[in-house]
């Protein structure tokens, strides 16, 4: 009897054990587990450092004013060209009417200019003609006074005679002269005149100039949608004044959507433009997406900060650095899923090793 009883604690013994090892084994089996897919210690092929990213355009006003009206809601999706915002339109048409004003003013002025240059024109063309006559005169004049000169000394002539001749010649050469400082100055009047309508066609073209740039400042009190995409959160309101440059809303392209993934040093051998990734999006997570790979960044994240590390400074600590990997869609995504898919979301993937 003792001895069966012996066998029998022995073999409950030997059962016992073996329950406990296949317990621990389990044990160990379900921490591996846990450890291999869910805390990914050591795992250089699993990445959780990826995000969605678009281009996100901020939509700015270029001319000062009162908000008008308002055409957006927030996150509402809108097509290149819709009107978002308008604003008081008042002041841009009186600067229209003035610059319309000035390019008139403007215009009469080359016109007076014009005539004035005609004016003087004429008046040196008539300078000029009674030099001609005067010249004439004085050629025959001075022929006349040779002879009589002949004449005076056979003494055919009276002295007389002669000095009326020589006093005739000095008239004529003295309107001759006259004349020609009168030709003078009107040619000088006509190159002032001249330059009067060179500069009266430079304050046409500014006056145009400032035309065109009024009519420009009333098309930009229409702000619009610059791409397709969906508007972000609104920051202003109906009655808002706002200056140039001041930023009323923000525009998602979600047409350009694409996954940025932060690999580490480490996990960059492992891809290559070109390949082709499969990863899930936190927020669809019976959905598995596929991208391409595109392009890698040339420099680390960490070199893109406003202030670069400095590893000079002589207290350097290594940390391992991670690279910018750009992964857009395929077109094997199913545009349902990939319509829920929201910039920022996170996203998750396992590299090929």
């Amino acid at each position: 009897m003792a001895t069966s009883d012996k066998k029998i604690k022995k073999k409950n013994k030997l059962y016992l054990t073996l329950l406990n090892a296949f317990v621990f084994i389990i044990t160990l089996l379900v921490i591996w587990y846990v450890i291999k897919n869910y805390l990914h210690i050591n795992d250089e092929t699993y990445v959780n450092d990826a995000q969605v990213k678009a281009y996100i355009s901020p939509i700015n006003s270029r001319v000062p004013g009162y908000i008008n009206e308002i055409h957006f809601k927030e996150h509402q999706e809108v097509k290149k060209g819709d009107t978002l915002v308008v604003l008081d339109k008042t002041e841009f048409d009186n600067a229209i009417a003035q610059a319309e004003a000035g390019l008139s003013q403007a215009q009469a002025g080359k016109i007076a200019a014009s005539s004035s240059v005609a004016r003087v024109s004429s008046g040196e063309s008539t300078v000029q003609a009674n030099m001609y006559g005067v010249q004439a005169q004085l050629n025959n004049a001075k022929a006349d006074l040779a002879r009589y000169k002949n004449l005076l000394d056979n003494d055919a002539v009276t002295l007389q005679q002669y000095q009326q001749i020589e006093t005739q010649v000095k008239t004529l050469q003295s309107q001759y002269n006259t004349l020609n400082k009168q030709k003078n100055t009107a040619k000088l009047s006509t190159s002032e005149t001249e330059s009067q309508l060179a500069i009266s066609d430079a304050q046409i073209k500014a006056a145009e100039v400032g035309l065109k740039r009024a009519q420009l400042n009333l098309k930009y009190t229409v702000i619009t949608a610059p791409e397709n995409g969906v508007m972000g959160r609104r920051t202003i309101t109906a009655g808002a004044f706002i200056q140039p440059g001041q930023q009323i809303a923000a525009l998602v392209q979600e047409e350009s959507k694409w996954v940025e993934a932060n690999l580490l040093e480490t996990q960059i051998p492992l891809i290559q433009i070109g390949d082709v990734i499969r990863f899930t999006v936190d927020a669809i997570k019976k959905t598995e997406f596929e991208g391409k790979i595109t392009s890698i960044s040339a420099a680390t994240g960490s070199q893109f900060s406003a202030i670069p590390t400095d590893n000079s400074a002589g207290n350097f600590v290594k940390v391992q650095q991670r690279i910018p990997v750009k992964i857009e869609f395929t077109e094997n995504n199913d545009p349902k899923f990939l319509e829920r898919v929201r910039v920022g979301m996170n996203v998750v993937m396992t590299l090929k090793d």
